[in-house]
């Protein structure tokens, strides 16, 4: 015999003491891994005594188990003997052993995979697909807790039809059943008198959906503290019920549903602070221009001022036509941040990139002139009209340019802004300058959320910014720089 775990972990666990281990009394597993009792097996049985408390069943204690060292090296150990679980009691067909131990192998890469996915639905769909096949369910629903009061939500399709659900929240139906009481529900022979248990199944669904279900069975979904959220379900099993390993399967897919809407929720938080910091960073860069806005306010002011006194009315008037003008220029620039919707990508026709690109120029022209930074531009005149979201493309200019004169040297910088249409339907901004440029990681990094080279100001969300927009015109980025000759970043945009 090998080294058990009680003895790997000197735990006092083990078979001679006074409070021993589950796993080092169940005799059922002697031999399994070439372990005394469940000692090298001991992740798939209930309340083992690890961390001197019981660790609950296997699907509470999964991720943990995994990644033990002791479960680690027992499969260094065995190798290709290895036994990663110990189930399909009862089952006596070869046929069927190796249907459940092929069902156990695709079960652990439905983890992996639903990483990938980022839209709740998607991963909701992936998760039932699998279920259905792995359980040979004719179909299977996530239904998750949703409004005030609370029902149960889901979708599904029936019959190449989609069908939204809501089963309230109360003792009426199996699914409310389990999500009230957090009791798995396992129901066979619903339209048989004997089948009925206690009135727990809901004919009323069968009614509206024109069909008939002979066999449910449904899981409580928990989230990480423990509260139910929802109910997955498996209903008409192929063999006419559900077994426990069929149980011991779903239970592991509300693990991954909670996971899924755990991870929504975490993306929804980001993007929402995101979007805020993103705005903050767009202020920041606009910063340039408003106060540049708030000289001439101040400018004026004063000549107004000197002018009344004197009663030189038309000094008066040349004054306040500047005010006007730059009062006009703050109230557009405080609107355009106002009303700016990240996720907004609706194309606007007849919009024309040159006449935006000018605008920001005009905008920084002022701030250029006090650091010593020669601002221009070369535009391509086939690039108007367009169909482009100009206020995305305020900000990706607003971003770049700030970023340009920030990487300026402190005499002689130069910027350039420029416009050309690549094809009939791409547009291509580029945003140069002469400054510090990038090596390898900077250039690696320069994408990264919250990633700067700025010591003391932004908060790195510039250029990520500038890769939202690019992204909702569906285009790309390309960067050339080179370390102490400057960087050039080349914006390609389609018309939407």
């Amino acid at each position: 015999m090998k080294m058990n775990c009680w003895e790997y972990l000197l735990c006092d666990y083990g078979p001679t003491s006074k409070n021993p281990c589950s796993a080092a009394v169940d005799t059922t597993s002697e031999g399994v891994n070439n372990g005394k009792n469940a000692g090298r097996i001991c992740w798939t049985l209930p309340d083992t005594l690890c961390f001197k408390k019981p660790m609950g069943k296997f699907d509470e204690k999964r991720d943990i188990c995994f990644s033990c060292e002791f479960f680690q090296r027992v499969k260094l150990e065995e190798g290709n003997l290895f036994q990663l679980f110990k189930v399909a009691q009862g089952v006596q067909k070869t046929s069927d052993l190796h249907s459940t131990i092929a069902k156990m192998e695709h079960l652990f890469t439905i983890h992996d995979r639903l990483y990938s996915h980022f839209d709740l639905k998607t991963t909701l769909k992936a998760i039932t697909s699998d279920a259905k096949s792995t359980t040979g369910a004719q179909r299977s629903l996530v239904l998750l807790m949703k409004g005030d009061p609370p029902a149960l939500h889901g979708e599904f399709i029936l019959r190449g039809k989609d069908h939204k659900v809501t089963i309230p929240l109360d003792e009426t139906s199996a699914v409310g059943y389990a999500a009230i009481h957090n009791q798995v529900v396992n129901l066979r022979n619903l339209y048989e008198k004997s089948g009925s248990k206690d009135g727990l199944f809901n004919r009323t669904f069968d009614r509206q959906l024109t069909c008939e279900t002979h066999s449910f069975l449904a899981i409580p979904v928990q989230s990480t503290d423990r509260r139910v959220i929802g109910v997955i379900t498996a209903a008409n099993a192929k063999k006419g019920y559900f077994s426990a390993d069929d149980e011991w399967f779903m239970r592991t897919y509300a693990i991954e549903v909670a996971l899924a809407v755990e991870k929504q929720k975490f993306l929804q938080q980001s993007f929402s602070a995101l979007r805020l910091a993103s705005i903050g960073e767009t202020v920041a860069g606009l910063s340039h221009c408003i106060k540049n806005i708030a000289h001439a306010l101040r400018g004026s002011s004063y000549i107004i001022k000197r002018a009344i006194d004197s009663n030189n009315v038309r000094d008066i008037k040349a004054a306040w036509e500047i005010l006007d003008r730059h009062i006009e220029s703050l109230a557009n620039l405080s609107l355009d941040v106002l009303s700016y919707q990240p996720e907004a990508a609706e194309g606007e026709d007849g919009n024309k990139l040159n006449d935006i690109v000018c605008h920001v120029v005009n905008l920084y022209q002022e701030e250029a002139r006090a650091r010593a930074i020669t601002l221009k531009t070369n535009l391509s005149r086939n690039v108007d009209p367009c169909s482009i979201n100009s206020r995305g493309i305020y900000r990706l200019l607003i971003n770049l340019i700030s970023n340009a004169f920030d990487a300026c040297p402190f005499s002689d910088g130069v910027v350039v802004i420029g416009t050309k249409r690549a094809d009939k339907s791409t547009l291509i901004i580029s945003v140069s300058d002469n400054g510090r440029g990038m090596d390898g990681t900077t250039k690696a990094e320069a994408f990264d959320l919250f990633k700067t080279t700025k010591a003391d100001i932004g908060t790195g969300l510039g250029l990520p910014t500038v890769a939202s927009i690019v992204k909702e015109h569906n285009g790309k980025m390309e960067i050339d720089t080179e370390p102490e000759k400057g960087t050039t970043f080349r914006i390609y945009i389609k018309e939407i």
